[in-house]
Parts: structure tokens; C-alpha cells; sequence
């Protein structure tokens, strides 16, 4: 494992890695809640590798994951992390076919990571066992929750042996984290790495008050900014992902869409020219950007509200992350003060410093000239959330 380190250019543990795997190394279940970027997959990923036994057959560890993107990113960093240790690590998604993935198993992989809908898939048709699992980790937690995964985890996780070591990874804690917790997790420690925040000091968050037509001249402004190296744009649906791709290339903007449908040659062909720099945005929805870790990631944007709070979190997560800088920039049209209001109280419940001091007065944004100057900021201000969202902010 040093090796492997030394290899990787580690020199000093990241605060979650610290905390956590001390205890993990010492055979404690552990629920952490710590943001995206901060180094939570060594955190369990040094312990994971250190309890795989190469000469016993069998998976013997498993981490469940949301998304393709994730599962690969994942895979990724515990072969580097297992290679001077003989460990062989296999990644199991969707999207793709079934045969090179039955082979890697039967070729004898020790950890496996998947998604859980290709996970289930594989132990139906008895490729994948899980007998000899003596470590389970779920990442995300929270946005597997979300997309509706929960009962999936849970039968994965009943074809485990009980005695196993389980860590439960995840960005926001809400009841249904917790309950899953409960549930299958025996006597965790809890970790948090700064709670009461809901977005990291790196961000500078920016909101912007445009008209719904205006949003587009808005975006257009920010991305001939030389400091707009490579954005992220998150659109709500699938559709308004595609429409704002054609708007965007029709004036000449490098950029290309990632929603759930999109193959995965597709989306593999997408993340291939973001990495070798041939694209200057990205636009995509949530579940799509879940998991992507884009070096260079300078901007985030807003274009749609999210649905929820916590989304807010995760979106401009992906900028920022590791000690860098990043901007965050949401769009706010008076259609979307009703969220805006849920948002800002979230934050201010998380003791985030949410500030709301006033700033100069907003400017028009031209309908065609992309060089027209920025729109000032302004902070949501108001009252009032919806039941589920105070629901949901006090379980957390």
C-alpha cells in the first residue's frame, strides 16, 4: 500500500481520510457524511484493499455506487490503489453488454464495483456471489436514495454475510440515509467533516436575476469570459439539455449534452473530449453528473433550479473540489422565487453565512450580443419552505 501511495503521489491524508481510516482499520462499521471532492474514496478504499486476502477465492469486498461515471472513477482509483497488492478490481454498470463483465468475474476478481440495478443483474444470472464479502461500502448514499435504489441495496446486501464491515459514505444525511443505516450497519461510528456547512469555502456563489428569455444571453456572456475555462451546465430534463446544446453550438460554442440517453460509447466519447480539451461546457442533468470528477472544472451554472436543496450541493460540488477554487452560478427567474426562498433557508439552516446584503442594480442583458457585460448578483432573500423541504433540512 505504501508503494501504491508513493506511486499516486498521496503525501498527507485529506481530513476524511484521516478520521475514517483509523477506524476502519480497526473492523468498525462507519457512517460519514463528507462533501464530493474531498478524498472519501481512499478514505475507504486504503482499509478496503488492506483486507483482501489475494490467495482466497471469491469477491470478497463490494461498493455500490449511483452512476457509470462514479462506478469507473471508483474502479479506477482501487486498482491503482490494490496494483503493488495483486488485487484485482472489476467495474459493473449498465449500458453496456453483459460478457466482459462475466469474464472479468470469472476471471477471478476480488472487488467488485457496480451500480446496483447491473449488480442485481449479474447475481440473478449467478456470475456474481457474494458469500465470501467481508467489506461493503456504499457511496452516494444519498443520491442512490434519490433515484430510487433503496431496494435494490437492500437485497444486494441481504446476500452478504451479516459479519461483514459495512461503510456508508454520503453527502447530505437524511432520514432514509439513516434508516438504511440502521438497518444494516451494526453500531457505526458517525464522521462528519464539517456538517454545519452546506457547500464549501472554495465556491464563490453567485445569483443571478435574469428573465426565462434572458437566461440564455446570460449564459452566453459568462462563457466568452476568459476566466469561463470549462463550465458545467445543469438543466432539469433531458429535453432542455438537448435544446440549450443546439442553442449553444448554433453560436459556435464547443459543447455537448450528457443525460441518461446517451449510450455509453456515447458518454465515454463526451467525458474523452471534455478530458482532452476540445469541449468548453458541458450540459447535463443531475443524475447524469453525478460522479464526475472534471479536472479544471472552473464553472458551475445553474440554468434550472434543482428539485431540491441538497441538489444544490451536490451540483456545485463538481467545482471546487480538492483545496481549488470555482464558481457557482444560478440563474433566477421570477418564476423560480418560490424555490429560491426554500434554498435560501436550507442554507441559512446549515449555517452556511448565506449572505443577503444588497449589490448594485442589475443590468439588461442584450437578446443576440454575447460581449454584452456581466449581470450583477443578488442573493435570494424571503420565507417559507414547502413541508417536505423542512422535512428533509431538520433530518439532516
Amino acid at each position: 500500500m505504501a508503494r501504491s501511495l508513493v506511486a499516486m503521489r498521496y503525501h498527507e491524508p485529506t481530513p476524511i481520510q484521516e478520521r475514517t481510516i483509523p477506524i476502519l482499520r480497526r473492523g468498525r462499521d462507519v457512517l460519514a457524511q463528507a462533501q464530493t471532492g474531498t478524498g472519501k474514496t481512499a478514505g475507504f478504499g486504503i482499509p478496503l484493499i488492506e483486507t483482501i486476502r489475494v490467495q482466497e477465492r471469491g469477491v470478497q469486498a463490494i461498493v455500490l455506487v449511483p452512476t457509470r461515471e462514479l462506478c469507473l472513477q471508483v474502479a479506477d482509483e482501487l486498482k491503482r490503489l490494490g496494483a503493488n497488492a495483486g488485487v484485482r478490481v472489476i467495474a459493473v454498470y449498465g449500458g453496456v453488454g453483459l460478457g466482459q463483465q462475466i469474464e472479468g468475474l470469472r476471471r477471478g476478481a476480488r472487488v467488485v464495483v457496480g451500480t446496483p440495478g447491473r449488480v442485481e443483474d449479474l447475481m440473478q444470472r449467478g456470475a456474481l456471489k457474494l458469500g465470501n464479502v467481508r467489506f461493503a461500502v456504499l457511496d452516494e448514499a444519498d443520491r442512490m436514495l434519490d433515484v430510487g435504489f433503496l431496494p435494490a441495496i437492500e437485497r444486494i446486501l441481504q446476500q452478504t454475510p451479516s459479519a461483514r464491515q459495512t461503510a456508508l459514505f454520503s453527502a447530505t444525511i437524511p432520514a432514509e440515509v439513516r434508516g438504511l443505516a440502521h438497518r444494516q450497519m451494526r453500531d457505526p461510528i458517525t464522521v462528519e467533516i464539517d456538517p454545519q456547512r452546506a457547500t464549501v469555502d472554495e465556491i464563490d456563489q453567485r445569483f443571478e436575476r435574469v428573465t426565462e428569455g434572458d437566461k440564455l444571453s446570460a449564459l452566453r456572456a459568462h462563457l466568452n469570459d476568459p476566466a469561463c475555462y470549462l463550465a458545467l451546465v445543469f438543466r432539469r430534463t433531458t429535453y432542455r439539455v438537448d435544446r440549450l446544446t443546439r442553442d449553444l453550438s448554433r453560436h459556435g460554442y464547443k459543447v455537448a449534452a450528457l443525460h441518461g440517453r446517451r449510450s455509453q460509447s456515447q458518454r465515454e466519447r463526451v467525458l474523452a473530449d471534455l478530458r482532452s480539451g476540445k469541449l468548453q461546457a458541458l450540459v447535463a442533468t443531475d443524475i447524469a453528473a453525478r460522479g464526475l470528477d472534471i479536472v479544471g472544472l472552473t464553472h458551475v451554472f445553474n440554468y434550472d433550479l434543482p428539485d431540491a436543496p441538497e441538489t444544490y450541493v451536490h451540483r456545485i460540488g463538481r467545482t471546487g473540489r480538492a483545496g481549488q477554487t470555482g464558481t457557482a452560478i444560478t440563474f433566477i427567474a421570477a418564476e423560480d422565487e418560490p424555490a429560491v426562498r426554500t434554498l435560501e433557508r436550507y442554507l441559512a439552516d446549515r449555517r452556511e453565512g448565506f449572505s443577503a446584503r444588497p449589490r448594485a442594480p442589475q443590468r439588461k442583458y442584450p437578446a443576440t450580443r454575447a460581449s454584452s457585460p456581466r449581470g450583477t448578483t443578488s442573493s435570494p432573500a424571503g420565507r417559507g419552505r414547502s413541508r417536505r423541504h423542512r422535512a428533509r433540512a431538520r433530518n439532516s
